[in-house]
Order: C-alpha cells, then structure tokens, then sequence
C-alpha cells in the first residue's frame, strides 16, 4: 500500500482515539488466520519503522522522545530485520 493511500485512510479514522484504532486493529486482527506472535510482530515492526522515519533513522534523538534505550531500538530493528538507513554519499 502506498503512502498516499495510507494517509488517505488515516484521515478518514482522524476523528478517533489510538485506544478506538487500535480496537477496530485488534478485531480485524482477530478475524485473520494469522497467529498472535505475528500480529504483535507485525504491529511492533510497523511501529518502529514509522517512528524512526519520523526521526529519519536518528536513533539518539528518537531515544530521547519516545523514552527507549537506543540499544533497545537497535536490538528490536536487528530483531525485526528492519535495516538502517543508508547515508547520502557526499
């Protein structure tokens, strides 16, 4: 799904809470066949990805704001092969 259709759907739901989201997730979730290390997988590793976009791979500042060791963040990336961003050569 791209970015765009992404937002699209986010701003539909703009009027309810995390808690409310995450109970349409967790019901939609529940009717799938998949099993429940891999929701919560999938959940965590969609998370972290989306914060340290946020964060544009600054694992120190990122640390800071959301109150996770950085070595925490790194052990959970290594774990959820989410890879670092790769720097612009100069």
């Amino acid at each position: 799904m791209t970015d765009k259709k992404i937002i699209e759907l986010a701003e539909k739901f703009e009027g309810l809470t995390i808690k409310k989201e995450m109970r349409l997730l967790a019901y939609k979730a529940s009717h799938s066949k998949l099993y429940f290390k891999e929701v919560m997988n999938e959940f965590e590793k969609t998370l972290l990805q989306a914060i340290l976009e946020k964060y544009d791979y600054n694992l120190s500042k990122m640390s800071l704001d959301i109150k996770l060791h950085r070595n925490t963040i790194a052990a959970k990336m290594k774990k959820l092969s989410i890879k670092e961003k790769k720097k612009a050569k100069s």
